[in-house]
């Protein structure tokens, strides 16, 4: 036998590897050995919280500094002004009439307030709060959204959401399915689900912060008040000491005392050093600011208008960056639920809150799109499809051209094959008695007005009076009579009809 090479497959001829689609690196049932098996809970991955012993209680007294609470509210009340946008996940009926719903279910609940009270939970990292749900018309609403103490919960290795009680302080108690609200920040994985919050980098900031205060205070009440001492005999006894310091004491607080003969008392005043306290002061209020707000001019003086600019679009994207974490939380939670329950298989309504100047942008544009769809209609363009109109794409074409009928009797009037009774109808009736009283309207509210564009913008409102409506009702009543007329292709009926149209 010859040596034949066997057909073995080539790479080439191999199927293609088909992807994972299951998770791998998952981190729960104690399969990360990165985290220490403590227990049935996760651990808190914020070391400064861990040092503090998981005191959140400490974390919350930050907010007694003046300085981090301007901060967080200006961050808070950023994010409350925007206005809440419901859009559809779809453009199915059910897609349409979840976000309908929605929209309206948001709308009569206090959602905003409670919206700053859960972006308070940037402080710790991770924030919760209870939907509390209420049976309405055949179909579940969100009552009010409850913000609850953060550090009242914690996670289990499953990712599971437990309340600590005082019965189970260590483990927790598993809580009900689409319940809670869940929304964490600052966390540089997906793994941790507590976060890590402001405080984390706000704790020392605070810290050295109070103690330069107290220092600068010890400070102002030396060089503001001079020491007082006395001297007294070398070999005095004890009350000889109490009296002198009873008299430097009264001294200091009266500015007067009475002193025996022999009894000396002299003020001593503190040498000024080089330490600025002020300056010391500035940078840690200057150092949170930037932690929160990432800029500094908010709550300190600037330099310029362009500097001010700068800094203003920062915290627009830090308020940007804000708003989609906190609506990603609700449409993935609670939007996703109430679609679940109310609408079967509807996709989840879109929920963001926009900035004033994108919804300006946005609404600019569809000024812009509309001037533009009118201006090619008057050149005699149209669209191939709609797709056309929405994206403003090449693909118009020149719209048919409308030839002239030519008028009856003429030689070709028997080649135009499309004239029909209706045709005939239509040129018969006489729309004075119609026309003329709005054509008048018309020319003394332009007349009225100073100039022509004040008038092109008001003429709306003047063609939604009664004579348009009349106008309508005419032409959709003398349409119907036109195509009956047509088809009995009697000179009675559209005699009648023209009697009746003059009537109106």
């Amino acid at each position: 036998m010859s040596d034949i090479p066997e057909n073995k497959p080539t790479p080439a001829d191999k199927a293609p590897d088909k992807p994972e689609l299951g998770e791998i690196a998952i981190s729960v049932g104690g399969t990360d050995i990165t985290l220490p098996f403590m227990g049935a809970l996760r651990e808190v991955q914020d070391t400064v919280l861990r040092r503090l012993g998981n005191n959140y209680e400490v974390y919350r007294e930050l907010r007694r500094d003046d300085q981090v609470h301007a901060c967080l509210q200006q961050r808070i009340l950023a994010l409350m002004s925007r206005p809440l946008v419901i859009e559809p996940g779809g453009d199915d009926a059910q897609s349409v009439a979840a976000a309908d719903h929605l929209r309206m279910n948001l709308a009569q609940i206090p959602f905003d307030r409670a919206s700053g009270k859960k972006h308070a939970g940037i402080l710790y990292g991770h924030a919760v709060a209870e939907c509390m749900y209420e049976i309405r018309e055949g179909k579940v609403w969100l009552a009010r959204p409850k913000v609850r103490v953060p550090w009242r919960f914690r996670y289990a290795f499953d990712g599971s959401l437990r309340l600590l009680t005082r019965a189970r302080m260590s483990e927790g108690e598993p809580v009900p399915e689409k319940k809670f609200w869940t929304t964490n920040w600052g966390a540089d994985n997906d793994d941790d689900p507590y976060g890590l919050g402001l405080a984390h980098q706000l704790y020392w900031l605070v810290f050295f912060k109070k103690q330069g205060l107290s220092f600068w205070l010890r400070a102002l009440e030396k060089y503001g008040a001079p020491s007082t001492y006395t001297k007294y005999p070398a070999g005095a006894d004890q009350k000889t000491v109490n009296d002198a310091l009873a008299v430097a004491r009264r001294l200091r607080l009266d500015g007067a005392a009475a002193i025996p003969e022999n009894m000396t008392i002299e003020l001593l005043e503190a040498a000024r050093g080089t330490v600025d306290q002020a300056t010391f002061l500035r940078q840690m209020n200057a150092g949170i600011a930037k932690i929160i707000l990432g800029v500094t001019m908010t709550t300190d003086d600037g330099a310029s208008l362009s500097q001010s600019q700068v800094h203003m679009e920062v915290r627009e994207e830090l308020t940007d960056a804000d708003a989609e974490t906190l609506c990603e939380s609700f449409q993935t939670g609670p939007a996703t639920w109430l679609t679940q329950w109310n609408f079967p298989g509807a996709k989840t309504p879109i929920v963001r809150r926009p900035s004033a100047e994108d919804e300006t942008a946005v609404a600019d544009l569809l000024i812009k799109k509309g001037r533009a769809i009118k201006a090619l209609r008057d050149a005699g363009l149209e669209p191939e499809n709609d797709e056309v109109i929405e994206a403003m794409l090449p693909g118009w074409r020149l719209a048919p051209t409308k030839t002239a009928t030519p008028p009856v009797g003429s030689p070709s009037f028997a080649e135009a094959s499309d004239r029909d009774a209706i045709a005939d109808y239509v040129d018969e009736l006489d729309w004075r008695p119609m026309i003329d009283p709005i054509r008048q309207r018309i020319i003394a509210f332009v007349e009225a007005r100073p100039d022509l564009q004040t008038a092109a913008d008001e003429l709306g409102e003047l063609l939604t009076g009664p004579a348009s409506d009349d106008l309508v009702k005419a032409l959709s009543r003398s349409l119907l009579e036109a195509r009956l007329g047509g088809r009995a292709g009697g000179a009675t009926t559209t005699a009648m009809a023209q009697a009746d149209a003059k009537r109106t």
